[in-house]
């Protein structure tokens, strides 16, 4: 179907709609094009490693430890029938649904704290670092295990055994962010840009989950 434009020609009907790009035509594009094809595949493999690969295994941890957790699946059901009785069964969630599931957070927290989907980071020391007995040279790089700290007793009692309650006690998710004893995302400066995203997206694909299947 076409149509006469105003200086004698014609436009089609997806004329004045933008094109549509995708990551590499954009990445070609960004800062001016200045990007090197080093920096263009690091960014890629970070979406893909980091954005997506992430998110679906803590969804499938998730079903896991529930499904092994029935106490803990009876409550994220009724937490998540409860919503849905008071929108009624066709009102997609809001952000105010989001922010209505307490409940829904722990089993997050606890999946990312039993199954460390990231085991840790790699830093290198800028300068010459005592702790303790120890000596880190200025250059050297160290492994900093994430799962070193969440499964260490000292910090969770029965730290290996997957107890989404433990979050709802003496407000333990700040005083563990706090203390850095809980940082599944990262921390400081190189805290990843998407943690509320992945934490968004998995309170959605659960909520779905337990409402529409058993």
């Amino acid at each position: 179907m076409e149509e006469k434009a105003e200086n004698g020609g014609s436009i089609g009907d997806d004329e004045g709609k933008k094109e549509k790009k995708d990551m590499v035509e954009e990445l070609l594009e960004a800062e001016g094009g200045s990007f090197s094809e080093e920096e263009m595949v690091d960014f890629c493999l970070s979406l893909l490693v980091a954005g997506y690969e992430t998110t679906s295994m803590l969804m499938t941890l998730a079903v896991k430890f529930l499904t092994e957790t029935p106490a803990a699946l009876a409550e994220l059901k009724e937490e998540h029938a409860n919503i849905r009785d008071m929108k009624g069964k066709k009102q997609p969630l809001e952000w105010s649904d989001y922010k209505s599931m307490p409940f829904t957070q722990c089993v997050i927290n606890e999946t990312l704290r039993v199954g460390n989907i990231i085991s840790g980071v790699f830093r290198r020391a800028n300068t010459d670092i005592h702790y303790k007995d120890y000596t880190i040279p200025k250059g050297c790089k160290i492994f900093a295990s994430f799962r070193a700290v969440h499964l260490n007793n000292e910090h969770y009692e029965n730290a290996r055994t997957f107890n989404p309650w433990r979050w709802q006690i003496n407000n333990k998710l700040q005083n563990a962010v706090g203390a850095n004893i809980f940082t599944p995302f990262g921390g400081g400066p190189r805290l990843c840009p998407g943690y509320e995203l992945a934490r968004v997206v998995v309170s959605i694909f659960l909520h779905h989950l337990v409402t529409r299947f058993r």
